[in-house]
């Protein structure tokens, strides 16, 4: 028995010195360039590319191993001659067992330093597609005991990945489906994928930065399922942590200013089901974010921001059956349908309990206004579609629903709004809304494409409150109480209150009914001029009480001209005609008061705050003289005239 232990462990000794001579004379012996130019070869015909490598080692030292560098895998005909892959070297160790059997399964692999480049084309294509597609059936189709089931099929014909590695990678996407092509590549790329057997899903875990940003990084991990019919299906979760838009630029673009976005954001997607019709869902933390929106809507880094969002892509399109925007204690939500990337047309519904435009709007520059005989006005900018902010080809149409909208001390409630944009210009067909009591319909149009939005809007108003509408347009201390109807049409620039009022045209009518006048100084010194004069004619009269206002309007650069506006009582009429600026709020209007036989004139300047009202005597003047000549001799009467002028102002 001892004799035997001895010969077998002699037998031992002398096969574990065989397999060490053979682990260190076996690779010197292989022909390493016939192996490298059949792997090569075996690869290229799997993946249906051109792939070249370089120099081969193989070791067998715990277990069978191989080295090889310098590889390169070509990109599919049609995406350029950039390659879709090279890396500096992969070092893998394969099971012996399986290799005997004609099947390679990899235990580890370590690829270093690979670059990747992938492409979406402008007919909707990646230029990986082509990997993750069963190879065309040869000849008629053999039945199968079993059906396929997803995971079970090898990644590559026989070879079996069971773990991948990727150090210090570097993966760049080329998107050509745009005008001009963008692209945004992720650099310090460590991955790593586990598959434990051909019937189970691939593992992912994923870090990487975003190439250019000082900060940021991305993570994921998912499972992978390969080999369905319906293509590859995964379920994962995407991390960003302070990543920097600043990366992103080349997709967001940006006008003269710069882009929209800057500064840093955090967020989440999760991802599930087959890539065709992924579903997602995660939110975005944009917090940290600076955003503006041409001149009209900036958002400073540090103020509350967030989206959080629902959906499932449909084939070429996405569809966000849930997308919620929150900012400055403010919600919007609603639904987005994006039918096709490639074709940027969006449906949508959007619904907010409440908005203050105050709070969203930036404020703009103020207006250069000069003043002429007591005028103001400030000239329009010329539209400028060379600053265009407008994004080429993006469609989108939809509603807009909003319970309560605020803005300069007005309030607009059940909002419903139509929406139509396309190439930079944003039509609203159908605009209804409670105003200030009153009942609105509107229709109008946003030019975004020049650097200040252009505006233009149809709009009737009936039977409204017209002292919340005094108060917030700020045009004195007085109060107007009555009902309101309106209709006019108005052209401004910019969407900033000094901007709107400053540029705005158009034209209208205004019809005010059983209203009341109070505090309003210009009518307090008009009553104090020309009361006494009625009084001698024997008529008593409230000037601040009227049946109906009204009249038709023109409204050019911010001054509101008229010249019918009409006061009516039983008493009589006062007819107004001049103009008044909606800038410096300046008064320049004649007004002519007729009671009974007695008619008086008044000039009324100054500006609605201190109006000026100077009483026209030239007409009780001209019937005063006409008096005198008639009970007095001309020698005597005139006297008496001369002193009339100088109390008349002649």
């Amino acid at each position: 028995m001892t004799r035997l232990v001895k010969w077998g462990g002699i037998v031992l000794g002398g096969l574990l010195l065989l397999a060490v001579l053979a682990a260190a004379v076996l690779p010197s012996l292989v022909n390493l360039e016939r192996y490298r130019t059949l792997l090569a070869q075996r690869v290229g015909k799997t993946l249906g590319r051109e792939v070249t490598l370089g120099a081969l080692r193989i070791s067998l030292w715990r277990g069978v191993g191989a080295e090889v560098e310098g590889i390169q895998v070509g990109q599919a005909p049609g995406f350029g001659a950039e390659p879709l892959l090279s890396a500096e070297a992969l070092r893998v160790s394969v099971q012996l067992l399986p290799l005997l059997q004609g099947q390679v399964k990899v235990t580890s692999a370590v690829l270093e330093r690979p670059r990747v480049r992938l492409v979406h084309a402008q007919d909707g294509h990646w230029s990986v597609d082509d990997l993750f597609k069963g190879p065309a059936p040869q000849g008629p189709a053999r039945p199968q005991v079993e059906g396929t089931r997803p995971g079970k099929a090898p990644l590559l014909g026989g070879l079996v990945l069971s773990q991948l590695a990727v150090r210090n990678g570097e993966i760049t996407l080329v998107e050509q489906s745009q005008s001009a092509p963008v692209s945004v590549t992720l650099a310090d790329l460590d991955l790593t994928l586990r598959q434990s057997s051909p019937s189970d899903p691939i593992e992912l875990r994923s870090r990487a930065r975003l190439a250019g940003a000082v900060i940021g990084q991305i993570e994921a991990k998912a499972q992978i399922v390969l080999g369905d019919r319906n293509g590859p299906s995964l379920d994962g979760t995407a991390t960003l942590a302070g990543v920097e838009f600043k990366a992103w630029q080349a997709v967001l673009g940006g006008g003269q200013d710069g882009p929209p976005l800057k500064g840093p954001f955090s967020g989440e997607v999760r991802l599930a089901g087959p890539l065709a019709r992924t579903a997602f869902s995660g939110s975005l933390n944009l917090k940290p974010t600076g955003i503006r929106i041409g001149g009209a809507f900036q958002k400073s880094a540090g103020e509350d921001g967030q989206v959080t969002f629902q959906g499932q892509r449909e084939d070429r399109g996405l569809r966000f059956t849930k997308l919620s925007v929150a900012f400055r204690d403010m919600t919007l939500e609603g639904t987005v349908h994006l039918p096709d990337v490639r074709v940027p047309r969006i449906t949508f519904t959007a619904a907010s309990p409440q908005l203050r435009l105050d709070r969203l709007l930036a404020p703009g520059p103020a207006p250069q206004t000069r003043t002429s005989s007591g005028l103001a006005w400030a000239a329009a900018p010329s539209p400028d579609v060379s600053a265009s902010g407008g994004a080429a080809g993006l469609s989108s149409q939809g509603r807009v629903n909003v319970g309560e909208l605020t803005y300069k001390g007005l309030t607009w409630s059940g909002v419903e709004v139509a929406v139509r944009y396309r190439d930079g210009v944003l039509q609203l067909p159908d605009i209804r809304a409670t105003f200030v009591q009153g009942t609105l319909r509107a229709k109008g149009e946003v030019d975004l494409r020049p650097k200040i939005p252009h505006v233009s809007l149809t709009s009737r108003l009936e039977k409204a409150a017209t002292e919340p509408l005094v108060k917030a347009l700020a045009l004195g201390s007085w109060k107007l109480t009555s009902g309101l109807d309106f209709d006019g049409q108005t052209e401004f620039a910019g969407l900033a209150w000094p901007d709107a009022l400053g540029t705005a045209s158009g034209s209208g009518a205004i019809l005010l009914r059983q209203g009341r006048l109070t505090d309003y100084r210009p009518l307090d010194r008009l009553a104090e001029a020309i009361g006494p004069f009625l009084a001698a004619q024997g008529v008593h009269v409230r000037l601040n009480e009227f049946d109906q206002l009204g009249g038709h309007y023109t409204l050019d650069k911010g001054v509101v001209r008229t010249t019918d506006l009409t006061l009516t009582k039983p008493e009589g009429t006062i007819t107004a005609v001049g103009a008044l600026g909606l800038l410096d709020l300046s008064l320049d209007f004649d007004v002519v008061a007729k009671f009974g036989r007695a008619t008086m004139e008044a000039k009324v300047t100054g500006t609605t705050a201190q109006p000026v009202v100077v009483p026209k005597t030239a007409r009780l003047q001209r019937r005063f003289e006409t008096e005198l000549d008639k009970i007095l001799p001309e020698g005597q009467s005139r006297p008496l005239k001369e002193l009339f002028k100088g109390l008349f102002g002649r």
